[in-house]
């Protein structure tokens, strides 16, 4: 009986246990519940965020749009390529004397690069002017015949003798006519036997070398290609083309603009481009125009066939207030940001510009003095009374 009395306290004393554990995580769940409500704050604490106390002002954080041109380039993949290429060839046959310039360097128009054998040459232009001397003897005395004719007595002159003086004095004159012609191609000759440099550039790999023979049909001897200045092409879409004519003027563009380029390393030199010239029409197919531009390449940085980026933007870009990215917002009737005017917030409809590491162009709609709020934009309501403090630029820097 004594057992018995003793299990049934033990019984009750479990479930008075079981249920005091039950009461506590009601209540902490009560407590837990009541701190994720919405509007519940415990007593003496903060308001949550976004909750404006009766009669306050809601903190917003605003700074003063900064004056400055933003100019982002517009970006096209370009090709380098030489104004100018030479591909050396002989323009007679005969053995080469010597080779003038080392293979890779710089040459310089009119350097000497490659001397044939002459000594045949040389003959050629003295027989040819030999037989110039003999052409003008000739000349000289059908001339002093005819005159002999002419001023004798008439009746004692052949008309046959004169007629034939007088041709012969046409046949020695073309004589010595061809005898000059055949000399100039002997010299001609000649000096095809000392090959120069026709243009300022880099000379590439000879399939010539000293006592190599040489003829017209053997092809090119060697490359010379101009480096600087040198070109770049790139091809342009046609709508970008067109706006950019409308909006500076066909004559005025190359001054308009700004062409820059950066280099596969991701380096922008410190050189700017001129406009060299456009095709006359459209690639078919692509819809693009390819554009030259000229840069100065002392460096020897841009190689022909190489790819670079070319860069353009405008030459000389108006400034404007300038906001961070973050101030703007957008809804059906377009973009528009808040300023602060009379302690309240305030909606200014605006028209954007370009856009550069989270700035903003602002073209119209905004003055360069207003305050433009730029944290705190979803607590807000137009005419809303808020309470600003100053923050970084635009952009955050």
């Amino acid at each position: 009986m004594m057992q018995q009395d003793e299990h049934t306290r033990e019984s009750r004393g479990a479930r008075w246990a079981g249920w005091a554990i039950t009461a506590v995580a009601l209540l902490a769940l009560g407590w837990l519940a009541r701190g994720l409500m919405p509007g519940a704050p415990a007593s003496g604490g903060r308001p949550p965020m976004g909750m404006m106390p009766p009669g306050g002002a809601t903190a917003v954080v605003t700074h003063t749009p900064e004056l400055a041109a933003l100019n982002p380039p517009t970006s096209f993949i370009g090709q380098v390529e030489p104004i100018q290429s030479v591909g050396l060839r002989a323009q007679i046959e005969g053995l080469v004397e010597k080779v003038h310039f080392q293979e890779g360097s710089l040459v310089n128009a009119g350097d000497p690069l490659f001397t044939i054998e002459s000594a045949i040459y040389k003959a050629r232009v003295a027989l040819r002017q030999a037989e110039l001397a003999g052409a003008e003897a000739e000349l000289d005395r059908a001339q002093r015949y005819l005159k002999r004719l002419e001023a004798a007595d008439a009746r004692g002159v052949l008309q046959t003798d004169l007629d034939a003086a007088r041709s012969g004095l046409l046949q020695s004159q073309a004589a010595v006519q061809q005898a000059q012609a055949t000399l100039e191609l002997a010299e001609i000759d000649l000096r095809h036997t000392r090959i120069t440099a026709p243009i300022t550039g880099r000379i590439g790999r000879t399939v010539a070398n000293t006592g190599d023979f040489v003829s017209p049909s053997l092809g090119t001897l060697a490359h010379i290609v101009q480096l600087d200045p040198i070109r770049v092409v790139f091809s342009v879409p046609d709508r970008d083309y067109l706006e950019l004519r409308e909006s500076v003027g066909g004559a005025a563009m190359p001054a308009a603009v700004r062409i820059r380029l950066r280099l596969p390393t991701g380096t922008i030199p410190n050189m700017t481009g001129s406009h060299d010239f456009e095709e006359t029409e459209m690639m078919t197919g692509t819809a693009t125009l390819p554009v030259r531009v000229r840069f100065a390449n002392p460096d020897g940085l841009l190689v022909p066939n190489g790819y670079v980026t070319v860069l353009i933007d405008k030459a000389d870009a108006k400034p404007y207030p300038v906001v961070s990215q973050a101030a703007v917002l957008t809804d059906r009737e377009g973009p528009f940001l808040y300023v602060i005017a009379e302690g309240a917030a305030q909606v200014r409809r605006v028209k954007t510009g370009p856009s550069l590491d989270g700035r903003i162009e602002i073209r119209s709609g905004l003055a360069a003095d207003e305050p433009v709020i730029v944290e705190g934009l979803q607590k807000i309501r137009p005419g809303m009374p808020v309470q600003a403090a100053v923050g970084q630029k635009a952009g955050g820097s």
